[in-house]
């Protein structure tokens, strides 16, 4: 027995070594997934308890947890505002000059107020929908209509090969339709090309180029399917009610009334009481496809320009609404101004520079020149440092930000610092700072 007690033994002292190796990665890759969750649990019960000046930022390498948030541009967008908001506001505590010589922060509490404030400026974002922030085409809603408008190029495409086909039948000239076939299917592809690359939105639209779009909608094909079963109700009660009987003829582009989403005027009765003066367009979305490739700038209609415009409305209304205790109540004043203006021409609430505080016009400079430099959307180019520079002063003499502000930015160095810490090295490019803090 002895060769297999040997072996019993070797095969004991195996298992035990494999064993001692096991379980302890075995626990140290549980708790690398489980510390992080329940972190997270302390901090929210901290939340829930109102200890709000006991939470802390969780660390985390877990991408699922690290990316909690809406979109991830987003969420960057909502992380490196208060960075440079409190770089700036540090430096405007330092100055003793113009309009900063009285300004200064008492205590800890008035830094965390603003931090806190940056940190929420765009809490209202969670009620707009990811298509419309990330609205890279357009014709993108949930996903991006140019392959409908393809195929229908492809069923235009196809017919015309086979009417050729019939006239040769016909006793056409054979290679005269050919000839003529080449032309107009050449002609489509070049057609196609523009829709396409109207749909980038990238250059502006003349009304030339807006007409080419029109022209080219009016083209027609056949459809025989049934356009009204398989639906939502929801697209149901947009639908026309005169159904029409198939094979009929469509536009290639189209403008219908199912494409109209009306807005519910519940959503919008509060906006009085909270002050707000922007103009509400009359419907919540129009997906019409010569409404939407008609756009001369940029990629959004007017009614998803103003439902990104509403998030400050939806983050004023959310931050009033919170319980904040007194070291924090003005909160939502620092974070609902970031929109507006010196002279009255932002929103919601049309401010000018008397109506707002020194910390609400160094949020406003944070968020543009963040938005500018940031190079993880996906809808535009990042700037370089001495675009984002010469925009911010353009926005300056129109009084759209405030140019003490802005020249501290730059004299502070503060611009560098964030630069050095969040923009690529390909976009920091040298500036000349002496052509903007010129009295």
């Amino acid at each position: 027995m002895q060769p297999y007690t040997n072996r019993i033994y070797y095969s004991f002292l195996m298992t035990l070594a494999l064993l001692s190796f096991t379980i302890p990665l075995i626990w140290y890759s549980t708790k690398i997934l489980v510390t992080p969750i329940e972190k997270l649990e302390e901090q929210n019960n901290k939340i829930l308890r109102r200890e709000f000046t006991k939470v802390e930022d969780i660390n985390t390498n877990i991408k699922e947890l690290d990316e909690l948030s809406k979109s991830k541009y987003t969420g960057a967008h909502c992380a490196r505002v208060p960075k440079l908001t409190m770089l700036i506001a540090n430096k405007a505590h330092q100055s003793n000059e113009g309009i900063f010589k009285d300004f200064i922060f008492k205590d800890e509490d008035e830094k965390r107020e603003l931090s806190i404030a940056a940190w929420l400026h765009d809490c209202g974002k969670v009620t707009t929908p990811e298509y419309v922030v990330d609205k890279a085409t357009k014709l993108e809603t949930i996903y991006n209509r140019i392959h409908e408008i393809r195929t229908r190029f492809e069923v235009i495409y196809r017919d015309m090969i086979i009417q050729m086909y019939k006239n040769i039948l016909d006793k056409k000239d054979k290679k005269e339709e050919e000839n003529l076939l080449k032309e107009k299917l050449n002609n489509l592809q070049e057609e196609y090309k523009i829709i396409a690359k109207a749909n980038i939105g990238s250059e502006f639209m003349s009304d030339e180029d807006i007409e080419k779009i029109k022209q080219i909608s009016k083209k027609q094909w056949t459809r025989y399917f049934d356009n009204t079963i398989g639906l939502s109700k929801d697209e149901e009660s947009r639908l026309d009610k005169n159904k029409i009987q198939t094979p009929c003829k469509e536009y290639l582009l189209s403008d219908k009334k199912e494409h109209i989403i009306k807005r519910n005027k519940e959503d919008i009765k509060d906006y009085d009481k909270y002050n707000f003066k922007i103009d509400v367009p009359k419907n919540l979305y129009n997906l019409g496809e010569v409404y939407n490739l008609s756009i001369k700038k940029g990629t959004l209609t007017n009614e998803e320009r103003y439902k990104i415009n509403e998030h400050i409305m939806m983050s004023i209304i959310m931050l009033e609404q919170l319980p904040f205790s007194d070291n924090l109540k003005r909160v939502p004043e620092y974070a609902g101004a970031h929109h507006e203006t010196l002279i009255g021409t932002g929103y919601p609430k049309k401010l000018k520079k008397q109506d707002m505080s020194i910390p609400a016009r160094i949020m406003a400079i944070a968020d543009i020149f963040e938005a500018l430099t940031a190079s993880d959307r996906p809808y535009k180019k990042a700037k370089t440092l001495s675009e984002a520079i010469s925009i911010l002063s353009f926005m300056v003499k129109e009084e759209h930000i405030d140019k003490d502000i802005f020249r501290l930015f730059l004299s502070s160095g503060a611009y560098k610092e964030y630069a050095q810490k969040y923009l690529k090295k390909e976009q920091i490019d040298e500036v000349d700072i002496s052509l903007y803090i010129k009295s």
